[in-house]
């Protein structure tokens, strides 16, 4: 177990600002900062951190906590293991029981495929800077204008002709050779032994959102194919969940609340030297849902910027239902045909390049005027199949106002009736984001708390009154706490929901105590008071119906009967006083 001691040092030294705005975009709003929630899609911001209190509240689907629970959350991690996260971040040592095997073997073997992809990183980058074997990747790295910098800002690397040049340099490491081989880094020879799956190519480090190396991508330097060749997926390395140059990109995409996406390696540092620090890549592969969850953290809008060819439109189409099924806006951003984003830049300079954002179409704007160009429409067979085709992705646009605008655009370009295309096109389901339910409003215990919280006269207060006078067994262990750290010199809000057991509890505490602006110009004396009257009035109202049911059950002869209504009176003249 971490000491608390420990705990509370990690909290400390880990900003839940600072770690958080790692993960999303977060935009100030009044003294808490507010983005898209993490945990699930929503297109108008209901996440709040509060960076005083250190904690955090989604009013959308009710995730709240500390920076520790965010860590857990984002991460899969248990909570002693997000702690650790944090303290490796923040240098904050933690002592380690000794772990079971079945820890160790868990732990280890994963931080090992880690470590491996490291020393294979290292050693590919100690090729292109130093060896004699790397002397055709600097080269080729001076022919395309690529400094030494900006090689180092992206781990590049060079793997040497030769079969077994990285599996010696592992073995001499101790590194399995099975191991190696399930990062795709080493390949199985059928007679027998491994051989090097990445040989004379100029290679990038493709990392995770930390900077972790978790895979490579190898590109050959002539004409020969494949022009590419990529890590394969591996215990730590899902295409789906990846975007390259992400671990680069994401201040980038924070301060711009825009992406700019391309499919290249080269595509990518053409872009990123020129300025335009929110770009990431594909790696290989089409984009998925997990791309745009990834995004949707930094950023609020996309950029396609793929290849002016037939295959990069096709791509982009392709990207298009996604942008639409997501509700992602996305643009796309053309380069002349035959040119790529690196060459087009390289080319024309970095200044060239600005304008084509400006003018980027909406990705569905840019669909459907490739498709009147590319189909004859001047006659009814040619009106029907464009129509074939654009009617199902128009279904797929869910604000209303913005379809009926594009099919009135759509029906004038082509010639077509409105009506007739809203038929092909049909009802389309209005998928509206959720709304924010409404907030349970706050129980008379639940503003004490808060009032508390805020205020330490309030504390006071209550520490006279009784807190077990005040609250039921539900609050009265969060109003003990606050009693207890206000007496030992400040309340720590996180400490405190650390300690609650239900997930519930917490996120509905964390959305009491994530917000304290109504609390502004309160008379906190006026409100405790207040707030006692409401808590006696009902305690007198439940304890009356008590004793109406006691009363309903008796003979009136008896004296429990007497002795009953001489409760009630007293009750009511008390009810009475306190109205």
């Amino acid at each position: 177990m971490i000491p608390d001691e420990k705990v509370r040092e990690v909290r400390e030294r880990a900003p839940i600002l600072e770690v958080i705005s790692d993960y999303m975009s977060l935009r100030k709003s009044g003294a808490n900062y507010q983005g898209l929630c993490p945990f699930h899609g929503e297109k108008s911001p209901s996440f709040n951190v509060n960076p005083a209190r250190g904690i955090f509240h989604c009013f959308g689907c009710g995730a709240g906590g500390n920076v520790v629970t965010f860590v857990m959350r984002m991460e899969g991690m248990n909570f002693p293991t997000a702690v650790k996260f944090l303290a490796k971040r923040v240098g904050v040592d933690i002592p380690e029981r000794p772990l079971t095997r079945d820890e160790k073997r868990k732990v280890d073997e994963q931080e090992h495929l880690y470590n491996i992809n490291e020393l294979a990183a290292q050693f590919y980058r100690r090729v292109l800077e130093t060896d004699e074997a790397g002397a055709a990747g600097r080269s080729y790295l001076e022919r395309r204008g690529v400094d030494d910098q900006t090689a180092a800002t992206y781990r590049m690397g060079f793997a040497p002709a030769g079969w077994d040049n990285l599996a010696k340099h592992l073995q001499r490491k101790g590194v399995a050779p099975e191991q190696a081989e399930k990062l795709g880094l080493l390949r199985k020879k059928e007679g027998g032994g491994y051989y090097d799956t990445f040989r004379n190519r100029l290679l990038f480090t493709i990392s995770d959102l930390h900077g972790r190396a978790i895979g490579f991508g190898g590109r050959v330097m002539d004409d020969s194919l494949p022009k590419y060749i990529n890590s394969p997926e591996s215990p730590i390395y899902r295409k789906s969940e990846v975007l390259f140059g992400l671990d680069l990109a994401k201040k980038g995409m924070r301060e711009q609340g825009s992406a700019i996406i391309v499919e290249g390696y080269f595509d990518h540092l053409a872009l990123y030297r020129a300025g335009h620090t929110n770009v990431v890549a594909t790696c290989g592969t089409a984009l998925t849902p997990g791309h745009l969850k990834l995004l949707r953290r930094y950023a609020e809008k996309a950029y396609m910027l793929f290849d002016g060819d037939e295959a990069g439109r096709k791509a982009t189409v392709r990207s298009m239902e996604l942008f639409l099924e997501e509700g992602f806006p996305a643009r796309v951003v053309e380069v002349p045909a035959g040119d790529d984003p690196d060459t087009f830049i390289r080319r024309e300079g970095a200044a060239a390049f600005a304008p084509l954002l400006e003018t980027a179409p909406p990705i569905f704007e840019f669909f459907y005027r490739g498709l009147i160009r590319s189909t004859d429409t001047s006659g009814v067979e040619g009106k029907v199949a464009f129509v074939n085709e654009v009617a199902p992705r128009l279904l797929k646009i869910t604000d209303r106002m913005e379809r009926a605008l594009y099919e009135k655009e759509i029906c004038r370009a082509v010639g077509i009736d409105q009506g007739m295309l809203q038929q092909k096109v049909g009802v389309a389901p209005i998928l509206r984001p959720p709304s924010r339910p409404a907030p349970e409003s706050a129980g008379t215990e639940e503003v004490l708390l808060t009032l508390m919280v805020k205020f330490p006269e309030v504390v006071l207060k209550v520490s006279e009154y009784g807190a077990d006078r005040l609250f039921s067994a539900g609050h009265l262990g969060v109003a003990q706490s606050i009693l207890a750290q206000a007496a030992d010199g400040g309340v720590d809000l996180p400490a405190i929901l650390e300690q609650l057991d239900s997930p519930e509890e917490r996120a509905r505490l964390s959305s009491l105590f994530v917000e304290d602006a109504h609390l502004e110009d309160m008379n906190a004396i006026k409100a405790f008071e207040q707030c006692c009257q409401t808590l006696e009035r009902g305690a007198l109202k439940g304890g009356g119906k008590t004793l109406a049911r006691e009363l309903a059950r008796l003979e009136p002869e008896t004296p429990r009967y007497r002795e009953i209504l001489m409760e009630l009176e007293q009750l009511r003249n008390k009810k009475s006083k306190l109205l």
